[in-house]
């Protein structure tokens, strides 16, 4: 059998098709034979075989366990391996492990980490005492082998019997790897740490389930490996480096697994805090003189950062080892850790007004300003690459870099001790002014760098210095930093410094940031400044993005009557770019023409918006594929239907309309199918924010088009984006479809309702319909007369089908539409009608449409989102609460969650639900609307934390008017309320796009305050005990009924 399968692995290295077809297909039947996977252990170990056949054989038994191993694996085909053949399977794939050839370690590694994961421990006892000894005992090829096998061990999540082995056992013999650099390397005993990370990550994940065997694990494992962290990381980093640049994966890794620990233990690494900010800025400091060779110099015989020799872990580790790696891993650690009160005592002494910086929080400061100059690489790439420049110096979208990592550290401790931090950086400012001056004088090529760092450094932490500034003119005491001598002194003469062109940009830029605290003058100077850079042909590339960034952030600090003189001439130098940029670049600009235009109402006209919106169309047509650019084209076009001059929304519709019509109408090929979805999302973008009446031509084309196109697509973003579509038109101007009639002489309304036949039709795809509620919920608010006649079939169609769906989006949207009617005067009606008529319901038999409209709504109250949404829901649930009528009272509805030993203390994965099903309480409509009111009250956002303790309800012993019988009983907790009083305070208002609708704030539900509403609506339902309230009372749990007192007593 061996020499079959040997024969096969060399066949399939023919050059000839058939040969290697033909080999392949033997492969496939010897995996049938149980003798087959055995044969191919065995030439995995067979030193007399190539290399590359044992490494075939190495794969293939891979796939083999995956498949022929056990039915528990999703890739499992007969025949299934006999127990004696896996008996002697384990053993020769355990001894591949301390193969002399790394490539066969890593085969034999994956291959018994597929069987580990069937096998461990019920029919592989063995496995983790065989691992041990091979750690304790083995070579440094069998600890790499056994290694590799461990670090997958540990990512698969371990019941409690299986964790505690591994804690117990296992991380001790890994932990002695780590100790001893004479026996191993580098990335092996990096690895070492990396899989210490995944039992902590593990143990994190469990913490819940497991709360013991997690504080025992954490007891028994914590303080020896912190300990040992630190004894390493007290080791000259430098020095280690420059013997072996892959102990920096060392470093790297325990970095990382103490930010985890601060992130998910943080008591346990607590008493070693101030150590390891320490030896943090020690590991820098020590690295710097490396780092400024090997990534800073420019001179000639600056050196190259040295590659990796070794496998690195064999990919258990990051293969990639960079000083800049570091960086960023230990500003990570210490983002989070400077805040923390056991860094306070090692970063400042004093406290509030008096603290003042330690020498450490001076160094952290300094060693960050350091490691965050321009790289070598960087100017490279970013002189070749606008949009690598663009994005990785993008302040809203910075990439991951030590740069801005670096940033967030700052900015951490300097939200923390503004004032010593502050005057940490302006002392080094003043310094790296001096230094770089000194530097350019001394002809060095890099005397640039630290200056932008530094300029870069305080625009990264711009916001908190312009609220520390702002905060310090309030006290009237001086200034936190002195940004104005920056100015005075150092920005105006770097704006001209072309032969170092990131200073130069970086000096535009920082302009910018801090302009609001700049006088008239000087913003006119810096603004003329960039223009005239944006302006020049011999500027370079990186100093005229700057140029873009500088006027963006203009629009956003500076006064618009100083920027209005200008704007014309800048948006006449963005729109000719347009052309040429892609991705970031053109991010850039589309940004910065929407924050011009948005400043400025009298930049555009009649005359001119046509070749702006022609100018967008042809980049969004180039980048329809792009989602970002789409996006923000998007935003441009919204921005322009709210000029103030009607000439622009007029030029903008009869230059763009036609244009999506025929978008959204062209035939689609396999490289344009996605045009007329986003086709008719660009054309949602020129109704969304603004009023009505729409425009004639803007219905005839592009709405007649949507309709056309929704009646044969399949295409999802077709259809929820033109179910939108139709929604906003009916919003904005119901009368346009009123009145135009198609060839058949159907009104735009009767179109409509045409589509809803489709849309409401069982096979059709409940992700597509998402949107339909919605749309027929407008159609009674606007169009009620027209719809009058067909009501009862539209709803007898909406509940046919929300007797079938399954999606909760779905059925979500399809009970809308009720929730609306309830809520008006048409409640009475609504129930009169759907108590008239039952709908088959699978499996089979029929419910009264009242009972499933009903139960859909509550299962799914909670979800609604958009705040018209919700104040439709609420008012209609709490208009139904209080009505006396006994067909509500009769339907029965989902209640609580019933606690059980399934689920008490468990977290109900998908998995887990489908394998015990949660069960629920079964109660009366009126009850369960009670507890769905008083949830929306009490999960209500807020945006004045309004606190009750002026309620004094820490002494209330019960107001006069409660009875001495309470059915609420106790009271509740302080802080319980906070929201409630603050909804109250905001009108119950809830932030987002439909807040700034004006067709939704002019309607009657609208002008209702939501918060009094149902306020009043359970106080007065208790007060004459409406409905039952009283005995709805019982119904309620502890927690609801302290909301519900909360509500009556506030």
């Amino acid at each position: 059998m061996d020499q079959q399968v040997l024969q096969c692995l060399q066949s399939t290295l023919s050059p000839e098709e058939n040969v290697r077809k033909h080999a392949e297909e033997q492969l496939k039947q010897l995996f049938a034979v149980p003798e087959g996977g055995l044969s191919l252990a065995r030439l995995l170990n067979a030193q007399e075989v190539s290399l590359f056949q044992r490494q075939s054989a190495g794969v293939l038994l891979q796939q083999y366990v995956n498949q022929h191993w056990t039915p528990a694996s999703a890739q499992f085909q007969h025949p299934i391996t006999p127990i004696e053949v896996k008996a002697q399977i384990r053993p020769l794939v355990f001894g591949g492990l301390s193969d002399p050839e790394r490539k066969i370690r890593l085969a034999s590694a994956f291959s018994l980490s597929a069987i580990a994961r069937y096998d461990w421990p019920d029919d592989y006892p063995d496995l983790l005492p065989q691992l041990v000894n091979l750690l304790t005992s083995g070579s440094s090829d069998s600890v790499h082998g056994g290694m590799r096998v461990i670090s997958d061990f540990v990512r698969n999540e371990l019941s409690e019997d299986q964790l505690l082995p591994v804690v117990q056992d296992l991380l001790p013999a890994v932990l002695n790897i780590l100790a001893n650099p004479q026996a191993h390397s580098p990335s092996t005993r990096a690895s070492t740490v990396h899989v210490f990370r995944q039992v902590v990550r593990m143990l994190e994940t469990v913490r819940e389930e497991q709360p013991r065997a997690v504080k025992s694990a954490l007891e028994s494992l914590g303080a020896v490996w912190l300990d040992a962290f630190s004894q390493l990381l007290s080791q000259d980093a430098g020095a280690e480096v420059q013997q072996n640049w892959e102990s920096l994966s060392i470093r790297i890794e325990i970095f990382r697994t103490l930010s985890l620990f601060q992130s998910a233990f943080p008591r346990i690494i607590a008493p070693n805090v101030p150590s390891f900010i320490r030896l943090a800025i020690l590991n820098l400091q020590s690295l710097l003189p490396l780092f400024t060779a090997f990534y800073l110099s420019t001179n000639d015989d600056a050196p190259e950062p040295p590659s990796p020799t070794s496998d690195s872990g064999a990919g258990m580790t990051d293969p990639k080892i960079d000083i800049t790696d570091l960086a960023s891993a230990i500003f990570d650690y210490l983002t989070p850790t400077v805040r923390t009160k056991g860094a306070a005592g090692v970063l400042v002494e004093g406290q509030d007004e008096s603290a003042r910086a330690t020498e450490v929080l001076e160094n952290l400061v300094r060693v960050v300003q350091e490691f965050t100059q321009i790289t070598r690489e960087n100017a490279e790439e970013w002189m070749e690459d606008t949009n690598a420049f663009v994005i990785d110096e993008d302040e809203e979208t910075e990439e991951y870099s030590a740069r801005t990592s670096g940033y967030d550290l700052i900015g951490s401790v300097m939200d923390k001790w503004t004032r010593p931090v502050g005057a940490i950086l302006q002392n080094l400012t003043n310094t790296r002014v001096q230094e770089s001056a000194s530097a350019k004088q001394s002809g060095s090529p890099d005397w640039w760098k630290p200056l932008e760092s530094v300029l870069a450094m305080l625009g990264g932490i711009s916001d908190d210095i312009r609220n520390a500034l702002e905060e310090d003119l309030g006290k009237k005491r001086s200034p936190t930093i002195d940004v104005s001598y920056l100015f005075d002194q150092v920005i105006p003469g770097l704006l001209g410094q072309s032969e170092a062109p990131f200073l130069q940009g970086r000096a535009f830029v920082f302009a910018s940031q801090f302009s609001s605290f700049l006088p008239q003058t000087l913003v006119t100077q810096y603004l003329n400044a960039a223009v005239s850079a944006l302006e020049s042909p011999e500027v370079s590339v990186p100093v005229k993005i700057s140029a873009v960034k500088t006027i963006k952030n203009f629009c956003r600090h500076v006064d618009t009557a100083i920027l209005q003189p200008q704007t014309g001439k800048v948006l006449s130098l963005l729109l000719p770019l347009l052309s040429q940029a892609e991705r970031e670049t053109l991010y850039l600009l589309l940004e910065t023409i929407r924050a011009i235009t948005s400043i400025d109402d009298s930049i555009l006209s009649t005359q001119n918006t046509g070749a702006v919106v022609e100018q967008m169309f042809d980049v969004w047509l180039r980048c329809a594929d792009d989602p970002v650019a789409t996006s923000i084209i998007e935003e441009n076009i919204e921005s322009l239907t709210l000029f103030p001059d009607p000439g622009v929304l007029t030029a903008l519709v009869h230059t763009l309309a036609p244009k999506l019509a025929a978008a959204i109408s062209t035939p689609v090929t396999d490289e344009t199918v996605h045009i007329p979805g986003e086709a008719v999302q660009l054309a949602n973008s020129m109704i969304r924010m603004r009023g009505g009446p729409l425009e004639t031509e803007l219905v005839a084309t592009i709405t007649m088009a949507v309709m056309e196109i929704l009646r044969t697509t399949d295409d999802m973003d077709v259809i929820q984006h033109g179910m939108i579509h139709l929604t906003l038109v009916v919003r904005k101007d119901c009368q346009k479809l009123l009145r135009w009639q198609d060839v058949e002489g159907n009104n735009g309304i009767a179109s409509i309702f045409g589509l809803l036949g489709r849309f409401l039709a069982p096979t059709f795809s409940e992700s597509g319909g998402i949107f339909v509620g919605e749309l027929i919920m407008h159609l009674f608010r606007k169009a009620g007369e027209a719809i009058g006649p067909v009501l009862p079939d539209l709803l007898r169609a909406v509940v046919t089908r929300l007797a079938t769906a399954t999606m909760p989006s779905f059925t979500q949207t399809l009970v809308l539409p009720f929730a609306y009617l309830f809520s008006t005067e048409h409640t009475a009606n609504t129930i009169n009608l759907l108590s008239q008529f039952s709908i088959p319901v699978p499996p089979g038999g029929e419910k009264r449409a009242l009972d499933l409209v009903l139960s859909a709504w509550c299962d799914t109250s909670d979800t609604i989102t958009g705040s018209w949404n919700i104040r439709v829901s609420d008012m209609g649930m709490s208009k139904l609460f209080v009505l006396s009528d006994q067909r509500l009272r009769e339907v029965i509805v989902k209640g609580d969650l019933i606690i059980s030993e399934a689920n008490r203390n468990t977290i109900m994965t998908r998995s887990r639900t489908r394998q015990t099903p949660n069960q629920y309480t079964q109660i009366p409509f009126p009850l369960k609307a009670l507890k769905l009111i008083l949830k929306d009250v009490q999960s209500e956002p807020t945006s004045a934390k309004k606190t009750t303790s002026g309620l004094d309800i820490e002494d209330d012993d019960g107001d006069e008017e409660w009875d001495d019988d309470d059915l609420l009983g106790g009271g509740f907790n302080v802080g319980e309320f906070d929201y409630l009083s603050s909804w109250l305070d905001n009108n119950g208002a809830e932030s987002d796009a439909q807040d700034d609708d004006e067709d939704l704030k002019s309607d009657p539900l609208a002008q209702i305050d939501l918060g009094q509403y149902l306020t009043d609506v359970l106080r007065h339902a208790y007060a004459s005990n409406s409905n039952g309230m009283h005995e709805m009372v019982e119904g309620l749990s502890d927690e609801e009924k302290g909301i519900l007192r909360g509500v009556l007593t506030l």
